[in-house]
C-alpha cells in the first residue's frame, strides 16, 4: 500500500478506537531485512496460520512509518476496535470493523474500500475495480 494511502487509513482508524496511542503491528519473519531493520530476534511475536510475525509497538499513526518500504502486516489497537492484515502474498488489505468505521473507510476520497463477504475471493486476479494488464507473455 502507498504511504499516502497508508497515512489516510491511520488518520480514519485512529478516530474508530479509544487507544490510538496503544497500537500493536505484525511484521511478517520471513522478510530477508528485519534483523537488519531493528525487528526483534528474540521479541514478542504473533502467529497467524502460516506466518510468524515480529510484534511491535506504537502509536496508529506509526503504521505510516515503513520498515524498508514494507508497512505492518497485521495492526490493531489495544481495544481491539479494528484489525487490519495484508498478507505478504496478496494484493488486498482487510479490515475488520465496526460498521461505522467501514462507513467511514468507503467515504475517504484516497481509500478504495468495498464492502467482503465469506465468498469474495482474494487472490491476485480476483480484483473487479482494478483489472490485471494483459499478460507480457502471451503471444
Amino acid at each position: 500500500m502507498p504511504e499516502d494511502q497508508f497515512a489516510a487509513l491511520a488518520s480514519v482508524l485512529a478516530e474508530h478506537t479509544a487507544t490510538p496511542d496503544d497500537c500493536w503491528f505484525g511484521f511478517w519473519e520471513g522478510r530477508s531485512a528485519g534483523q537488519s531493520l531493528g525487528l526483534p530476534r528474540f521479541g514478542p511475536r504473533v502467529s497467524i496460520p502460516g506466518r510468524e510475525n515480529h510484534l511491535v509497538h506504537g502509536t496508529v499513526r506509526d503504521a505510516v512509518r515503513a520498515l524498508d518500504s514494507w508497512g505492518p502486516n497485521l495492526w490493531w489497537p489495544q481495544d481491539r476496535a479494528w484489525f487490519v492484515a495484508t498478507d505478504i502474498d496478496l494484493m488486498s488489505t482487510c479490515i475488520g470493523s465496526s460498521i461505522d468505521c467501514a462507513h467511514a473507510l468507503r467515504a475517504h476520497p484516497v481509500l478504495e474500500a468495498i464492502d467482503a463477504t465469506a465468498t469474495n475471493r482474494v487472490i491476485w486476479d480476483s480484483d473487479d475495480l482494478n483489472p490485471l494488464p494483459p499478460n507480457p507473455y502471451t503471444p
